[in-house]
């Protein structure tokens, strides 16, 4: 009995129940149609399931969408359940009930799953045909991702009939829409398939590593069905390129997965790649075991292709076993069903076997006549896929030919269309040339007067232009010569006052029993610090005119500032009896980046302003946060300003009038310079005034507050420990490189007593030739040294395979000098002058302690160190002078930053100060300043030396 008719009388018996019981009770309120279509999945067995669909089949008010939808659903549970000749001829139907609507969801629906239900049933042909359908019908409802599923079927039944010209072909259609328009999932499937196409081309390199991206894939979309086919490709690889382990490792994988969903296809196909593996390395009885199984899930699966599969490995194992007959039989029957599914390849598969066979039973002249047949088929498979080839390369000859010649003609027709197009214009032209002639004539006539007038006009320009810059290059030389006068002039000043103040301060000292004299002296020394502050604000003038003020941005909190700040003014507010008021609306902390010197400059001149002009009352700071930065509010209840004093406040050597100046003193620059430093941050200083009333200044910040991870990073940086630690001793060696005596002599005697044991150098060279020799556990680098600097000689070390802890111990505390050296390569930055707390701990991350019974001291008398380098000044200007004059500014430079050190380390301020300017100006190239700066730094150098030859310090 045929399957075909197996399914009519199966539907006959069917329908005869339904006709006997549909009408039972006709009474009784039927279900909604919907419901019943959704419940069909739900059924417990086939033929239930094939009952309600009949009978809503049969229902004659059933809606053409509610009869779709039943087709639909049952056709798809006919697929699932592997009933493949039915899942066909339910979808035939919805095929048929679709055809009037060319371009309905049901109709490709229809075709679609036609072409799966004949691809899972083995018949790749049928499939082929029903694919194409579909093709053509999604191609006319122009949705892409329907187009690529069907390109993606048809390369999956290509390839199974051994056209892998035509499956290739349909991939890439297929790929290049998924990569526009499809997903992840689409990319796997067609990484998966392509890989397949390699794989019937013996390219197993390319398709393993096609499949593996495929696994990737799927394994991160959790599709376990997508990782099994997977595996199971992946087998096949291992099998051919014999690698039986990974095979079968492989295999078995996909096996455990399809015995989990109980998906008998693909277990039929997968025991017969184990079966394959099994006689490739003579493991017959697992061989006979696999292909049994194999058989049995190919036969209940329904599946041809599966069983066609199936003979041969079970053919090759009775061949093997010399079970001539058995073998014969399973050819037999594998031919006649390769030759039904037009699978050429398999069918030259079992002609070889059969050709074994028949020389094995002494038919030689079958066996020669079977061979010879192998060959021609071979042969014709061969050529099949060359004559394709020529076949559309002849073809797009032709039609290139054909597109010329159309080309050719089109090119004739509108050239024709030109010519006549042109006899028109000419007509038009000759009238356009008189018209054209009288507009140039007039044109040209216009343009030499208008160039006449330029020509005027350029020269006037050219001369105002000169007039305009030689009055700016009058005004810049101006400048610079008013730069320089203030520069010299202020250093001209500053040298004696530094012996003046000096001399008044050593006089204080000893003669603190004369009253009227140190009454005296006090004038003195007041008086001479208030010329020295009206002195530091002309060169910040000076300098902010000129351009070459920088801001120094760190982060602190305004807590701290406000601390500061109000410290100075609590004194000065009680000698006059006035209320010092601080209202700070912040939340605390309040981080901030800022310029904190210049900051706390404006808020000193603007208190100092308020606390000189109030004679009674109050004087009120009030810091507020707005949506952009902070204000700060300085107001007070003194004399008071009328708005033409306002209007001039910020100017230069302006106050409010000039009896204000008798009364109250002052040079008039502090608002002035305040404003210009709140403008270089983004900011502005207002003011608001009442004669008698008082004045309010308000400063203006931009600035963000610091979030709290910022805020705690700050918070737990090393912090400087007291002098009297309690932590233990160190022990270790440390490879210390200064090219400066002192500070060397200083940093040793700090190091020894942490109890560590010290090795210096005075180089870069020599550092690296002890560090390579005598290993040492910590190494303080400086940065600029003789013959090889820290920089180069930490490249050194590195390349040498030093991997000790390296520090740079240097002057330079901008951040992004010491960002630039932790990129080089260095562990971390020591900075000039020392803290022996901050030492101590960096050295202990790195160092062991030893269990010492007392707290360790790290005080230190260099006093005798200091009064060495005191003594030292002289010859350090002498040799500054000498490089000035060889204007040798690389020597200069590196004798400046040495100066810069050791100054820093022995507290001469005001000399590492000027010589940390001077260095930067000279690694800038900022020529205009350098005599400036080397004056300077000379005069510091004679007023040190003079100091401490008075012990003035």
């Amino acid at each position: 009995m045929t399957k075909g008719f197996k399914w009519a009388v199966t539907t006959v018996l069917l329908v005869g129940i339904w006709s006997a019981q549909g009408h039972a009770d006709t009474s009784a309120a039927k279900p909604e149609i919907t419901s019943q279509i959704e419940a069909l999945s739900d059924m417990p067995n086939w033929q239930e399931q094939v009952l309600s669909a009949e009978r809503l089949l049969h229902v004659p008010e059933l809606s053409p969408k509610h009869r779709a939808a039943t087709l639909k659903a049952i056709g798809k549970i006919a697929l699932e359940s592997m009933r493949y000749e039915m899942a066909i001829r339910y979808f035939e139907q919805l095929e048929s009930f679709s055809r009037d609507e060319r371009l309905s969801d049901s109709l490709y629906h229809a075709l679609k799953m036609q072409g799966i239900s004949a691809f899972y049933q083995g018949d790749y042909a049928a499939s082929v045909v029903d694919y194409q359908q579909a093709l053509a019908v999604a191609e006319q409802r122009n949705n892409p991702i329907e187009r690529a599923d069907i390109h993606n079927n048809l390369g999956m039944s290509f390839i199974q009939i051994h056209d892998l010209e035509a499956s290739l072909e349909q991939y890439l259609a297929a790929y290049m829409l998924y990569e526009q328009h499809g997903n992840e999932q689409d990319r796997a499937d067609m990484l998966l398939n392509l890989a397949g196409v390699y794989i019937r081309q013996f390219r197993y390199d390319k398709a393993e590593e096609l499949l593996k991206r495929a696994k990737t894939l799927f394994e991160r979309l959790e599709d376990h069905y997508g990782v099994a086919l997977v595996q199971g490709n992946l087998g096949v690889i291992y099998t051919e390129s014999n690698r039986p382990e990974l095979a079968r490792e492989a295999v078995k994988a996909a096996v455990d997965y399809y015995h989990s969903i109980n998906d008998t296809r693909h277990l039929a196909f997968e025991y017969v790649n184990m079966a394959k593996l099994s006689l490739l390395i003579r493991d017959y009885s697992a061989a006979e075991q696999e292909v049994n199984f194999a058989m049995y899930y190919a036969e209940k699966a329904d599946n041809q292709a599966g069983i066609m599969h199936a003979l041969h490995p079970m053919a090759r194992l009775q061949l093997m076993r010399d079970d001539i007959a058995g073998a014969e039989a399973s050819i037999d029957r594998g031919l006649m069903l390769t030759r039904k599914l037009g699978d050429r390849l398999r069918e030259r598969e079992f002609l070889h076997l059969l050709a074994l066979v028949q020389a094995a039973t002494g038919k030689m002249q079958s066996a020669a006549e079977t061979l010879d047949y192998y060959r021609d088929l071979q042969f014709s498979l061969l050529n099949e896929g060359l004559i394709t080839r020529l076949n559309k390369y002849q073809s797009k000859f032709e039609e290139s030919q054909l597109s010329q010649e159309l080309a050719q003609m089109k090119q004739a027709q509108e050239l024709q269309q030109l010519q006549d197009e042109q006899r028109n214009q000419l007509l038009w032209m000759s009238g356009l040339i008189l018209c054209l002639a009288l507009i140039s004539v007039f044109a040209f006539y216009h343009r030499a007067t208008e160039r006449r007038a330029k020509i005027e006009l350029s020269k006037k320009v050219a001369q105002r232009t000169a007039q305009l810059q030689q009055s700016a290059d009058e005004l810049r030389n101006a400048n610079q010569v008013k730069s320089q006068f203030l520069a010299n002039i202020s250093h001209e000043i500053r040298t004696p006052l530094t012996a003046i103040l000096g001399h008044a301060e050593s006089l204080q000292q000893d003669y603190t029993h004369d009253a009227h004299l140190m009454s005296s002296l006090a004038v003195v020394t007041r008086q001479g610090n208030h010329l020295k502050d009206l002195i530091s604000d002309v060169l910040d003038l000076s300098k902010i005119e000129a351009q070459r003020l920088e801001l120094e941005y760190t982060e602190f909190t305004i807590e701290n500032l406000l601390a500061d700040v109000c410290d100075m003014f609590q004194r000065p507010c009680m000698e006059k009896s006035l209320a010092l008021v601080v209202e700070n609306d912040l939340p605390v902390p309040y981080l901030v980046r800022l310029d904190y010197v210049r900051l706390k400059q404006i808020l000193i001149n603007l208190l100092s302003n308020a606390v000189k002009f109030t004679q009674h009352g109050q004087v009120e700071l009030i810091i507020r946060q707005y949506e952009d930065g902070l204000t700060f509010i300085v107001q007070d209840s003194g004399i008071g300003m009328s708005p033409s004093q306002v209007a001039r406040i910020f100017e230069c050597f302006q106050q409010g009038d000039n009896s204000i100046t008798r009364r109250f003193g002052g040079s008039g620059l502090g608002l002035s310079l305040s404003q210009h430093l709140a403008k270089m941050m983004g900011g502005e200083i207002s003011v608001h005034s009442e004669v008698e009333k008082g004045s309010q200044f308000k400063l203006v910040v931009p600035c963000a507050r610091l979030s709290y991870t910022k805020e705690a990073e700050c918070l737990n940086e090393v912090q400087p420990m007291p002098s009297q630690m309690p932590d233990p001793r160190l022990s270790g060696t440390v490879l210390l490189a200064e090219d400066h005596d002192d500070n060397r002599v200083l940093i040793t005697r700090l190091l020894e007593k942490m109890g560590l044991d010290v090795d210096t150098v005075s180089n870069g060279k020599q550092a690296v030739e002890r560090c390579l020799s005598a290993y040492p556990d910590v190494v303080l680098m400086d940065i600029q040294m003789p013959e090889m600097d820290g920089l180069e000689a930490l490249q050194l070390l590195r390349q040498a395979g030093f991997e000790g802890e390296v520090y740079a111990l240097t002057a330079n505390v901008m951040e992004h000098e010491i960002k630039g050296y932790l990129a080089q390569g260095f562990s971390g930055h020591l900075s000039k002058p020392i803290n022996s707390d901050v030492l101590y701990q960096t050295l202990a991350q790195s160092l062991q302690r030893t269990n010492a019974a007392q707290a360790l001291d790290l005080s230190i008398d260099m006093s005798d160190l200091k009064q060495s380098f005191a003594q030292t000044l002289e010859q350090e200007r002498y040799k500054l002078i000498d490089l000035w004059q060889e204007q040798d500014w690389q020597a200069l430079q590196h004798h400046c930053h040495k100066l810069n050190g050791a100054a820093s380390m022995f507290e001469f301020v005001h000399i590492a100060d000027i010589a940390s300017q001077f260095e930067a100006a000279l690694k800038q190239e900022q020529t205009a300043l350098y005599q400036d700066l080397f004056l300077i730094l000379c005069d510091e150098l004679k007023v040190c030396s003079y100091s401490e030859q008075l012990d003035v310090s």
